[in-house]
């Protein structure tokens, strides 16, 4: 399942990059979608297994699941993760 996670600072995402890849999670830093709200610019696209829970440990404010788009569009959607 790919997740989105957000973060409270850009520190706080960048030391979360460290940790996850550390653990061998395929993880990405990249700028905060439009469409999802958060308090730092940088949020992790990562790969995961198990739910989120390793992303809540990192200290995630926000875990958001990855939609891809229908064919013919371009633009993936996000919506909340429990």
């Amino acid at each position: 399942m790919l997740l989105l996670a957000t973060y409270p600072s850009s520190h706080a995402a960048l030391r979360a990059e460290q940790q996850l890849k550390a653990t061998g999670l395929s993880v990405e830093l990249i700028p905060v979608p439009r469409s999802v709200r958060s308090t730092c610019g940088f949020c992790l696209l990562v790969e995961v297994q198990d739910e989120g829970i390793s992303l809540r440990k990192s200290g995630a404010e926000g875990l958001w699941r990855v939609l891809e788009p229908p064919p013919g569009q371009h633009r993936r959607s996000y919506e909340p993760h429990r």
